[in-house]
């Protein structure tokens, strides 16, 4: 079984969920390669308990603040040299035109939380096109990205949205409002078949139709552990949408 995550978040970054998931040799990662510092929240309880029972409550605020954060630095080494030996991750910036470094029909499922909002429709489509050619017939590709201008459950994303005194080039920068009706015409452009499963319609229903609710069309899929399994996505109040290789 082959997996790759394109525009992967940096692992350390990852909710436990997540984690169980992705930390497995199936899988290659495409992601950041800056290195965000992890927050308290991202450690179990048991840890931040074990943290301040070494420490003498006597001792001033200021000790107590350098004692904490030389053990969260050591956590964090210790937590990123685990999870990196435990799975692959590359670094990754597409341009278009780009070809990822797999063989032809060699993928059995691609996803992808909140990457595509990032490019150009023009580089979008043409990564898209360039999962088509890796995904093995029945393959899938999970793209994740926010549901900008029909949610309901939430205000529609600002333009220029995270904000508009960033440039263009910033990586940050989200370049494509998508809808459930772009995105799914953006796959079909890339010969892929579409499955919409959590989107706004333009009547402003929000629609979560799950796989197990649609198993006809995953008949002969290569990889059900992933395409049954949501415990991975962080942001399940995005827009959703499968696509598969048919030929």
């Amino acid at each position: 079984m082959q997996r790759i995550q394109l525009g992967a978040s940096r692992l350390e970054n990852l909710t436990p969920e997540a984690l169980e998931v992705f930390l497995d040799k199936s899988w290659i990662h495409f992601g950041d390669s800056e290195h965000h510092p992890l927050s308290l929240d991202r450690y179990s309880a048991s840890y931040i308990i074990e943290i301040l029972t070494k420490i003498s409550f006597k001792k001033n605020l200021q000790k107590i603040g350098k004692k904490i954060s030389k053990l969260i630095e050591k956590g964090k080494k210790e937590v990123k040299e685990d999870y990196y030996t435990r799975t692959t991750f590359k670094n990754f910036y597409y341009q278009k035109g780009d070809n990822l470094p797999f063989e032809d029909n060699s993928i059995d499922f691609i996803y992808s939380e909140h990457f595509f909002e990032h490019l150009f429709f023009d580089e979008a489509l043409s990564l898209m096109q360039d999962c088509h050619r890796i995904l093995k017939p029945n393959g899938v590709i999970r793209t994740c990205v926010p549901d900008a201008d029909l949610r309901t459950y939430a205000p529609p994303e600002p333009a220029g949205y995270p904000d508009t005194k960033l440039p263009w080039s910033h990586p940050s920068k989200h370049k494509i409002r998508w809808s459930v009706y772009s995105l799914s015409e953006a796959l079909k452009i890339a010969n892929l078949s579409p499955i919409p499963l959590y989107y706004c319609d333009k009547l402003g229903h929000y629609i979560c139709n799950e796989p197990a609710s649609q198993k006809e069309f995953y008949e002969g899929c290569t990889d059900v552990d992933m395409i049954f399994n949501f415990n991975y996505i962080m942001k399940k109040n995005s827009l959703i949408v499968d696509g598969i290789k048919l030929t």
